[in-house]
């Protein structure tokens, strides 16, 4: 894995980039839609898969989602994206804390907690919503919607965590698959605690799941990943299979340098994500700077995804789907096998080759297996 100066991202940034608003991300525009929320419209659909007893999406099936979900919603509600005190110790703190030995010994913590992966960057004020958008707003309770964020300039770290999502579950989409569902409950969970962790130690500490800021970039400038094609992170243990959860905090800690596993170049010879998205929502071809909708923010040459043709078919899916994770080449279980075509292609070697193998192997195809 190599480590650079400076994000892979940096090299596409063509005009001023400016801070986004969550009340247009696709969830929060989903929410608020004329037609109606379009989370309600497919909880319906769900009913109706129920109902017919359509096979991956029966009523096991959806149990497993939304109780895979459950520390999520009570986390979020309770906890997520608050400040908070600490629960005992009110007086004590960590006198001028080494930031390397601090950095090491916080991420022991955040693994031991659950995250797969661990980084911390500085925060990039960029990459902080400004205002609150519907979606995070509804189910964290912590402000209303349209109101506005501002993070303080003390909280100057944050850190960033991965959470593995089952290579195999996740073969089930676009039917249920509860992976997704769970590993919002382990983000939660995760996040919070570690918040906890450093309030005793005498900081301050702001845990977050998707609200507060853009996850991605923090984690690209955490070390942990790139901007891959289909809009989601791709890291180099799990590709795009992860959920990001972080701590924005002011205890002080050592930043990790962003790293280059040759995802950019793969991402523009590959295409497969885009040729399988059962909504049209993710582009093919070259990148642009300029937005398919108001869910983009333009500034940077990237793949913009449609989010609201995504959020259609989940509507119409009657669940959320991740076909383009099924079908990334990069979504692989870390075998012997795997590690070294992983080496060939952080390489860029043979890279359409590759591509082509992993179809012809079969890899990214829908399998519905039981659960448990």
């Amino acid at each position: 894995m190599r480590r650079v100066k400076e994000p892979t991202y940096k090299k596409y940034v063509v005009n001023p980039l400016r801070r986004f608003d969550d009340r247009h991300t696709g969830f929060s525009r989903g929410m608020v839609d004329p037609a109606g929320s379009k989370y309600d419209l497919m909880h319906e659909k769900s009913v109706e898969n129920i109902q017919r007893k359509t096979h991956g999406k029966t009523i096991f099936d959806h149990a497993l989602w939304v109780g895979g979900r459950t520390v999520d919603y009570v986390m979020r509600k309770s906890h997520m994206a608050r400040e908070g005190t600490p629960l005992f110790n009110r007086k004590l703190k960590v006198e001028d804390p080494d930031p390397r030995e601090m950095s090491r010994t916080i991420k022991k913590v955040a693994h031991w907690l659950g995250a797969d992966l661990v980084g911390i960057a500085e925060v990039n004020p960029l990459w902080v919503y400004t205002h609150w958008g519907h979606h995070n707003a509804h189910y964290t309770e912590a402000a209303q919607a349209g109101d506005p964020i501002e993070i303080p300039k003390e909280y100057r770290f944050a850190i960033v965590m991965i959470h593995e999502m089952d290579y195999e579950l996740m073969k089930r989409t676009p039917a249920v698959e509860p992976e997704t569902d769970l590993k919002y409950s382990k983000m939660g969970w995760t996040a919070c605690s570690l918040a906890t962790y450093i309030r005793e130690l005498g900081y301050k500490a702001i845990p977050a799941g998707n609200e507060l800021s853009m996850s991605i970039p923090l984690a690209v400038d955490a070390g942990l990943g790139e901007l891959g094609r289909l809009g989601l992170l791709m890291t180099r243990e799990f590709g795009p299979r992860c959920r990001i959860s972080k701590v924005f905090t002011n205890l002080p800690l050592e930043t990790d340098h962003p790293i280059d596993i040759g995802v950019q170049f793969f991402c523009e010879k590959c295409e497969r994500c885009a040729r399988h998205c059962p909504s049209d929502a993710i582009k093919s071809g070259a990148r642009t700077d300029q937005p398919w909708d108001e869910s983009n923010n333009p500034g940077l040459l990237k793949w913009p995804v449609h989010a609201m043709r995504c959020l259609n078919w989940w509507v119409k899916n009657g669940s959320h789907c991740s076909v383009c994770i099924r079908v990334c080449p990069w979504n692989k279980p870390s075998t012997w096998f795997h590690r070294r075509i992983r080496f060939l292609a952080e390489r860029n070697i043979l890279t359409r080759a590759l591509v082509l193998m992993d179809e012809r192997m079969g890899y990214g195809k829908q399998v519905i297996q039981e659960v448990g």
